[in-house]
């Protein structure tokens, strides 16, 4: 982390913060809690609420069969180093491209690399509900892709929330997204444990689709209202 810190101290010129702020209209400082205002600015926008929504589903889709993993690969017998495997590949997925995303996203557009996101995360799903327990090629491709499905929703669906929000109250909505999209993967990995417990891990697989429905549906908006 601090090796990252100090090339993008050192490197990232100019400053995003300062490039944004030439030319920006002088506005009112805002008032109310940071909370308050941030819900206001996201009320307002429905590309920016959709953009919210889209990075908390993504989150908690990846979230909630990743963490379940490692114990059904477990439970037919895999080892260590085979999850380990499964678990790098995972992360693999998750950042060696971002700057794809990325590219993507600044030429095909945010709301349809988000869409693009989903359909990848959909296709990991199928794989990993017909993943049998233990260690198998579909559990291998089913982790790699939810790293990457992340990995492009993600990216487009933050940088939709910085492209609409106003730069006085980018930080109080940036760090609210970060919230909800953290309240939304602990729930979603609390509750996957008890779907396993209950129903199993290819009920958890299939069950999170709508999650990536409501991350879809949040492109489609994104789209129409950006």
């Amino acid at each position: 982390m601090l090796a990252a810190a100090l090339v993008v101290g050192v490197f990232l010129r100019p400053d995003p913060l300062l490039v944004a702020r030439e030319g920006a209209p002088v506005a009112e400082k805002a008032t109310g809690t940071s909370w308050r205002r941030a819900l206001a600015a996201i009320r307002e926008r429905p590309a920016l609420a959709a953009a919210v929504t889209g990075q908390a589903a993504a989150h908690a889709t990846m979230v909630a069969v990743m963490v379940m993993t490692p114990l059904h690969m477990e439970h037919g017998g895999a080892g260590l180093e085979v999850i380990g495997l499964v678990i790098s590949g995972h992360v693999l997925g998750m950042f060696a491209f971002a700057p794809v995303a990325g590219w993507l996203a600044d030429r095909v557009g945010r709301a349809d690399v988000m869409a693009l996101g989903g359909g990848v995360l959909l296709v990991a799903l199928v794989l990993c509900a017909a993943a049998p327990q233990g260690s198998s090629g579909r559990i291998f491709a089913g982790l790699f892709l939810l790293g990457l499905g992340w990995s492009f929703a993600m990216i487009a669906a933050a940088t939709s929330v910085a492209d609409h929000t106003p730069l006085e109250v980018r930080a109080d909505v940036q760090g609210s997204a970060d919230l909800i999209m953290g309240v939304a993967a602990a729930g979603a990995g609390a509750l996957s444990g008890v779907v396993v417990d209950l129903a199993g891990y290819p009920a958890l697989a299939l069950g999170t689709i709508l999650l990536v429905a409501v991350l879809l549906g949040a492109a489609y908006v994104a789209r129409r209202s950006g």
